[in-house]
């Protein structure tokens, strides 16, 4: 760990000391429970069926829409969150480093959680779905995983955001998730335009 990335290392140690990983890693493979369910069907499903399944049902609508923003959301709002309500952050803010370079070091913290546990779970639910079809479903994996990263960055911003302007910001971040980005953005269009789930859905699909 390099000096000017001491807070990003520090941050990354709470969160790995943390039951919010567990939280965190409970959420992200949440999905391949959903997975299984084409392997309870007795009939075998084709190809389109499948790669439908996954690209749509699952990972549109459940892993964009739920799971990767509530994961990112326990994460960004802990990342400074929990440092204002234990009156910490004000020993941080004492160091001479900018509060804007703590801020950022703070999100690339999150970042480095965040993106291998939701795309360790994003790649095993592509293999449950995909076995025993591969090489046909091997085109979906990458484009879920930078669209997720997307979305990663996206909701990481907008929720360490939160963090720092509002006390209950994860409570404030779960009625986000599910009345805006969940509901409202799916039949408004107003919304939708302003939705990041529809900004990872539209690089999804390219």
């Amino acid at each position: 760990m390099t000096v000017p990335f001491t807070i990003t290392g520090l941050t990354i140690r709470q969160f790995l000391r943390s039951k919010i990983l567990y939280v965190v890693i409970g959420i992200a493979f949440l999905s391949c429970l959903f997975a299984l369910i084409p392997r309870l069907v007795p009939e075998q499903l084709d190809l389109r069926e499948l790669r439908s399944i996954f690209a749509e049902n699952i990972f549109l609508n459940f892993i964009a829409a739920t799971l990767l923003p509530l994961a990112t959301l326990v994460l960004a709002t802990a990342a400074i969150g929990d440092e204002i309500e234990d009156r910490t952050l004000q020993y941080i803010a004492l160091k001479p480093i900018s509060r804007f370079t703590i801020v950022i070091q703070k999100f690339l913290a999150v970042l480095a959680v965040a993106v291998p546990i939701i795309w360790a779970g994003i790649a095993l639910t592509w293999l449950i779905v995909s076995w025993g079809r591969i090489d046909e479903m091997r085109d979906l994996l990458v484009p879920a995983l930078l669209a997720s990263l997307i979305a990663i960055i996206g909701f990481g911003s907008l929720f360490m955001l939160l963090s720092m302007v509002i006390q209950r910001a994860l409570l404030v971040g779960v009625f986000y998730v599910f009345v805006w980005e969940s509901a409202l953005s799916r039949f408004l269009p107003g919304i939708r335009a302003i939705s990041i789930r529809q900004y990872t859905q539209s690089y999804f699909i390219r």
